[in-house]
């Protein structure tokens, strides 16, 4: 009888600490598993807000000028130029540089003339300043120039792209910051080849200046090894 009695006790205790036990161990496994991050659902959750900032129309500056680069890149790229007609800022028009040192004489244009530009006198060879080293005119139409001076490598896909930081600099005296005061900058890069000891490396350089919380494209900058 005693131990019958002895049986049932120890029955009960077991059965009372299972509960309590089992209940334990579950809320400790939770309190573990909370503190954990899951990478997946970290990456998913990274993608959902960047895609509500674009919802919002809030990207950060950086974005906005490297999409605009992009954009930008392309129209030369596909030969598209009309579309870069939107992108010009409105008041100062777009300067073309062929190399680093930007000059007062560099060809400007205003939207609408440079639309002209590239419909109109398309065929017609405009003086866009002198070459490096000869000091002969840069007289080339506009496809000319845009090959040889803005879009003479695969910019949409640099070697190197930075914003607001000059990457390489050459014998040009490079006063892009003075001339461009307040503006915004990208530079896509390529270093040239082993052949020729990188000198044959060029960079193009767009400039942009805000107006009401938008971005406009004043001045392309080529640059390049020179003399």
């Amino acid at each position: 009888m005693k131990k019958i009695f002895a049986l049932l006790m120890l029955s009960s205790v077991l059965i009372v600490g299972c509960k309590n036990g089992c209940n334990n161990k579950g809320t400790d496994q939770t309190s573990e598993d909370s503190t954990n991050v899951n990478l997946g659902e970290l990456a998913d959750s990274v993608r959902i807000a960047a895609q509500q900032d674009s919802l919002n129309n809030n990207p950060s500056k950086d974005s906005v000028l490297t999409g605009l680069t992009k954009e930008v890149l392309t129209i030369f790229k596909e030969k598209n130029y009309t579309k870069l007609d939107s992108l010009i800022h409105p008041e100062e028009g777009v300067r073309f540089s062929p190399y680093a040192t930007v000059l007062p004489d560099d060809k400007k244009f205003s939207r609408d003339a440079f639309i002209k530009l590239v419909t109109a006198n398309k065929n017609k060879r405009v003086n866009w300043g002198s070459y490096d080293g000869s000091g002969d005119a840069i007289t080339l139409t506009p496809a000319e120039y845009f090959k040889k001076f803005v879009y003479d490598a695969n910019f949409v896909n640099p070697e190197k792209y930075d914003i607001n930081n000059i990457i390489k600099t050459g014998n040009s005296v490079n006063n892009l910051k003075s001339v461009y005061e307040g503006g915004d900058f990208t530079e896509s890069y390529f270093s040239g080849s082993k052949k020729y000891g990188g000198m044959d490396w060029k960079s193009v350089r767009l400039i942009f200046k805000e107006i009401n919380g938008k971005y406009y494209l004043v001045g392309i900058v080529h640059d390049q090894w020179t003399i």
